[in-house]
C-alpha cells in the first residue's frame, strides 16, 4: 500500500530569529541581513527575521530595525518578526507604517504556567488581557498576528500538559482574532505517535481555521520523525531552522550578562529547532516539492558553519543528498571536521568569518 503524500509543503525557515536567539555571541547585521535574503532567495514560504524583544534582554536583536530596513523583500515571500510586549508590537507597528514592517508578528504563550512565567515573566491572566492590544495594533496598520503556543507536547519544568488546554487557547486565540496558531514542541517532549494523534484531532477539531503549522525541536533526536508523523496526519507547514540551530534565547552575549540571565532550563546547545538542511533534503526524497532549492540550502548551510566557526549538527550538509547517479570525487565537498576553512569556497562580500579555532581567537 503505497502512503498517501502531499505533493508540496510550505517551510518557515527560523534561522534569523529562532535559531540565533540561542547564540552567545553579537553575530553581525550585514551577516543577518546576508541569510534573510539568501533564503528568500531559495524559496521559502516564510523567513523569519528578528525579534522586538528589548535589547537589554535580548541583545542579539538591537539592530532589528536596521535589518528590516535593509533586507530585498522579494514577493510572495512572508516576513515575519516577533515580540511579546506591548513596547515590541508598538515597534513593529511604527515600522510598518514607515515602510518596512512585517507581514506577520507572532508572540509565544506556553500552554505551561510555569513556563510562561520563567518564558514571559507574566501569568497566564496577565498574558491573555495583553493579547487584545496587540491583535487591534498590528491589525490597524495591515500586519497578521500568529500565537505560537509553547509546550503543547510537555513541559521541562512541569512535565506533561494536558492536549486539551492547547485546543483550549487555539479556541480563545481565535476567538480574539488571532490569524494563525503554531503549536510547538518547544524543548523536544514529542514522540512520533503523540504528535500524529494530536494533529489528527487538530485537524478534525479545526477543519478550516490555519492552526496546523509543526515547530519541532531536536532535543531527544526526534524532530525529524515528529514532522513526518505530523505530515501523515495532514500537515503541510514546517518550521525548521538551518544549522539546527535555536532554543532557550541566550542572555548572556559577548560575555555581557543581560537581564534575563538565569538558569537555563534545559541544555542549551540541545534544544535547536528541527534541521532545515535535513528536513528539506527527506521531503524531497519522498517526492514532496518544497518549493525550495535543495542543492542551495545545502551550501548556505555549509556557509554558516564557516560563519560560526563550528561544526552544526545537521547531517546533510556532511553527506549531502542521495546520490541520483554516479558521482565524481571531485564533485563532492570536502566533508572532514575542517571543510568549512577549505581555501577554494571565498566567503561572500560582507561576510566575516569566525576564526577556525580558539587559537586564532585569542592571537
Amino acid at each position: 500500500m503505497k502512503l498517501q503524500l502531499p505533493k508540496s509543503v510550505q517551510i518557515t525557515e527560523l534561522l534569523a530569529r529562532d535559531g540565533l536567539q540561542n547564540e552567545d555571541r553579537f553575530i553581525p547585521t550585514e551577516t543577518k541581513i546576508y541569510f534573510v535574503n539568501a533564503c528568500s532567495e531559495l524559496g521559502f514560504a516564510c523567513v523569519e527575521v528578528t525579534n522586538f524583544s528589548h535589547p537589554k534582554y535580548l541583545p542579539q536583536f538591537r539592530d532589528a530595525e536596521e535589518v528590516l530596513k535593509r533586507i530585498k523583500r522579494k514577493p510572495g515571500v512572508i516576513y515575519k518578526c516577533y515580540g511579546m510586549s506591548d513596547k515590541a508590537f508598538e515597534r513593529a507597528a511604527r515600522a510598518k507604517e514607515a515602510g518596512y514592517g512585517p507581514d506577520v508578528m507572532a508572540f509565544t504563550l506556553s500552554i505551561s504556567e510555569t513556563h510562561n512565567l520563567r518564558n514571559a515573566n507574566r501569568t497566564h491572566k496577565e498574558y491573555w488581557e495583553q493579547i487584545p492590544r496587540w491583535i487591534k495594533l498590528a491589525h490597524s496598520v495591515g500586519i497578521k498576528v500568529d500565537m505560537a503556543l509553547a509546550t503543547v507536547f510537555g513541559c521541562p519544568i512541569e512535565g506533561p500538559v494536558p492536549i486539551s488546554r492547547t485546543f483550549e487557547f487555539i479556541e480563545r486565540g481565535l476567538e480574539l482574532g488571532v490569524d494563525s496558531v503554531t503549536p510547538c514542541d518547544t524543548t523536544g517532549e514529542a514522540s512520533p505517535d503523540r504528535v500524529f494523534e494530536f494533529y489528527s484531532e487538530l485537524r478534525e477539531r479545526f477543519p478550516d481555521q490555519d492552526v496546523h503549522a509543526a515547530h519541532f525541536h531536536d532535543s531527544r533526536g526526534m524532530a525529524l520523525a515528529n514532522n513526518l508523523a505530523a505530515l501523515l496526519a495532514g500537515v503541510t507547514k514546517f518550521e525548521s531552522s538551518l544549522g539546527q540551530l535555536g532554543g532557550q534565547p541566550a542572555f548572556i552575549v559577548d560575555g555581557v550578562p543581560g537581564i534575563g540571565t538565569g538558569p537555563n532550563y534545559c541544555p542549551s546547545e540541545l534544544t535547536g529547532n528541527c534541521s532545515t538542511e535535513d528536513l528539506v533534503v527527506m521531503f524531497d526524497e519522498m517526492g514532496i516539492d518544497t518549493g525550495v532549492d535543495v542543492d542551495k540550502v545545502l551550501e548556505l548551510g555549509r556557509l554558516l558553519e564557516r560563519v560560526l566557526g563550528r561544526d552544526l549538527r545537521p547531517y546533510c550538509t556532511k553527506t549531502g543528498r542521495i546520490p541520483k547517479g554516479r558521482t565524481y570525487w571531485n564533485a563532492i565537498p570536502p566533508y572532514n571536521s575542517a571543510y568549512w576553512a577549505y581555501p577554494q569556497r571565498p566567503m561572500p562580500e560582507g561576510i566575516t568569518e569566525a576564526a577556525s579555532s580558539k587559537e586564532e581567537s585569542n592571537s
